[in-house]
């Protein structure tokens, strides 16, 4: 992918949907989900997107129970991959980032989880967009460090963690999580795989 200090407001928005439409389609299914993926996926031009919201249509909200609840085949949190750090600055680092671009996303999971994670990294591709369409070359550049800081940091190493396991994931979310690693790149921080635990202060995180 280029540089996004090459890319065109467009094509930032662009990145922008397609980074929203992966956070969709790691949410729980909802009544309303089916529709606000396919209207996403119009507006994303990568095929894969495209082929992920097709194959998400027969998803359940049983599924994602089973896939990522506490008892699940595969963690979508951070905390699941952070080894011996502290889990609790872990996620106060989360809440750093997010406070100091005022993102404040409609949730339902942790601030760790790779649905929310994913929501910030296309909320900041916007926020860079209406920086160049506003000529504040300053603030684009400093939405632009952080998105690539935080998604190398954080997203990475969540999406890397949660590509080990590939095999426990329907085909969707393996193209999705194909597409998230091969958009960031190496991981700054490396997932600690060798954990089952999901949740933070258990023995992988503590």
């Amino acid at each position: 992918m280029k540089d996004s200090s090459e890319l065109n407001s467009r094509e930032l928005l662009a990145l922008a949907a397609s980074w929203r439409l992966a956070s969709l389609l790691l949410e729980r299914p909802r009544p309303e989900w089916r529709s606000e993926i396919a209207g996403l996926s119009a507006e994303v031009s990568d095929p894969r997107l495209a082929r992920c919201a097709a194959d998400a249509e027969g998803a359940t909200e049983e599924d994602y129970h089973r896939l990522f609840g506490p008892a699940g085949a595969v963690s979508p949190r951070e905390v699941s991959y952070c080894g011996f750090e502290d889990p609790g600055r872990l996620l106060a680092q989360l809440s750093a980032f997010y406070h100091a671009f005022s993102f404040e996303p409609r949730r339902e999971e942790s601030i760790d989880h790779l649905s929310v994670q994913a929501g910030f990294v296309g909320y900041l591709f916007l926020k860079q967009a209406y920086a160049q369409l506003g000529n504040d070359l300053t603030a684009a550049a400093i939405t632009k460090e952080a998105r690539e800081s935080f998604a190398k940091e954080h997203a990475g190493r969540c999406a890397w963690g949660m590509s080990e396991r590939l095999e426990a994931l329907p085909s969707y979310l393996q193209i999705l999580l194909s597409w998230m690693t091969d958009e960031i790149g190496p991981a700054l921080r490396q997932p600690d795989v060798r954990t089952t635990d999901h949740e933070p202060g258990g023995p992988s995180c503590g």
